[in-house]
């Protein structure tokens, strides 16, 4: 249903959500009537188009992992009534600013942006979140540098109480999808490497709760390989799922 094959021919679905961005930003019926419907999240597959993002050392591409993992979550949230928008649903490119004005023109409850990590060294592996913050080490700094658009100018429209149930819907996106791989996966395979911050564009960008999760590392040939099977992005995005759906269940 989500192969890579499927996301990167995807020119049709390309043109059609051009048609959907332009209709999303100029307040059509479409977005008054999906926004009624309830919460509304706004799920943000990083990179796309021309912009592969990391790719792992097997040859899978970040673009088109996260995409994958975004209409997983999708379609568990939609399950439950939930309204999600995705920014992008095939291979397209997208600017950051275009990210971020989707989730505030939608006014969002929530914005989740889903990313794979990289590193120069093989050996490195793990599962992060990061909010919106001074960066928390030199770690946090290169994976910012990595995510964000130095052509695009950083606009900080993001508030002070945005930081802070920032900092906690991160915290509980980490804790819940640590809990649900160790269910299935030795605990040694998944590590825990925490909630960081850093000053990420597209979450600064954002008017409500935003946060970016980094699902692994792609340059680890063991990371790499679990991110490739079908049970294994089935069980993230369960996590995800019910992360948004128990932080969305708090604000009732």
């Amino acid at each position: 249903m989500y192969s890579d094959a499927g996301l990167d021919n995807a020119l049709f679905f390309e043109r059609e959500y051009r048609l959907m961005f332009g209709i999303l930003l100029s307040g059509s019926l479409w977005l008054s009537t999906a926004v009624a419907g309830g919460y509304t999240v706004v799920l943000d597959p990083g990179h796309g188009g021309t912009e592969a993002g990391a790719i792992g050392v097997t040859g899978l591409r970040e673009s088109a992992f996260v995409l994958d993992l975004a209409l997983r979550t999708e379609e568990k949230l939609a399950e439950q009534g939930i309204t999600v928008i995705l920014t992008r649903k095939s291979d397209l490119n997208l600017t950051l600013t275009e990210r971020a004005q989707i989730a505030n023109t939608a006014d969002a409850d929530l914005f989740l942006s889903i990313h794979a990590n990289a590193s120069p060294s093989s050996v490195l592996y793990g599962i992060e979140t990061y909010s919106v913050d001074v960066a928390t080490d030199s770690s946090a700094i290169q994976v910012a540098n990595r995510e964000n658009d130095s052509s695009d100018l950083m606009v900080n429209t993001f508030g002070y109480g945005n930081l802070l149930l920032s900092i906690e819907f991160s915290e509980l996106v980490q804790r819940n999808m640590v809990t649900e791989l160790r269910k299935d996966y030795p605990p040694k395979g998944i590590v825990d490497l925490g909630h960081k911050t850093a000053m990420f564009s597209v979450l600064v960008r954002t008017k409500m709760p935003a946060i970016l999760f980094e699902a692994g590392f792609l340059s680890n040939p063991v990371e790499e390989r679990q991110l490739r099977t079908a049970h294994y992005r089935d069980a993230m995005a369960e996590a995800l799922a019910d992360s948004i759906l128990e932080w969305l269940e708090r604000g009732k």
